[in-house]
């Protein structure tokens, strides 16, 4: 019997607490100024609902590992070189301001065109050694190389936005192993 008027109160208060909805929403439908009206329904908050003040925001933290260089270039085809096809290139250069040596990085990697559109979007892991306190260009790099046989791949959205500046790199090290074989996590 308990049980059953515990829920019964707890059918009537969600019952009330609808009801209050419903005249709130009836209220603001009424209302003739659109602008009054917008503000009226912003202002409705459904019993329950989380308020962004009571909403923790997650800590950051912020990585000793930094990208300090983006270069974005075009290659043609070059036999010599061993370019077979041309491709777009991205080529990262790293900044150590930890105490201790890097020996590989976990990275986000997007690149836009010029209309903030993302072409590449995605994350990657890379060795390379950073000592303490040093800036490194990586010797490792990026590329999306050019298939004739196919349209609108990576480097068809890359090679005009990369060729005439406009490319945008956004480039967040989220991750990075140290040579005393720590692990750091950085959001």
């Amino acid at each position: 019997m308990r049980a059953f008027i515990v829920g019964a109160i707890a059918v009537m208060a969600a019952s009330s607490a609808a009801a209050d909805l419903a005249t709130d929403l009836q209220r603001c439908r009424a209302e003739t100024d659109s602008l009054k009206r917008l503000t009226c329904f912003d202002s409705i908050r459904p019993e329950g609902a989380a308020t962004a003040a009571h909403i923790a925001p997650r800590p950051q933290s912020a990585s000793p590992v930094t990208i300090t260089d983006v270069e974005l270039r075009t290659q043609g085809k070059d036999l010599k070189s061993s370019v077979y096809n041309p491709r777009v290139e991205a080529i990262l250069t790293f900044r150590n301001d930890s105490k201790k040596t890097v020996v590989a990085v976990e990275h986000t990697l997007i690149i836009a065109d010029a209309f903030g559109e993302k072409v590449i979007d995605g994350s990657s892991k890379l060795d390379i050694k950073i000592p303490p306190g040093k800036t490194v260009r990586s010797e490792t790099f990026y590329y999306w190389q050019d298939n004739p046989f196919m349209s609108g791949e990576p480097y068809d959205r890359l090679y005009g936005p990369v060729g005439t500046g406009v490319a945008k790199a956004t480039i967040a090290v989220t991750k990075a192993v140290f040579s005393d074989g720590s692990v750091e996590t950085y959001r």
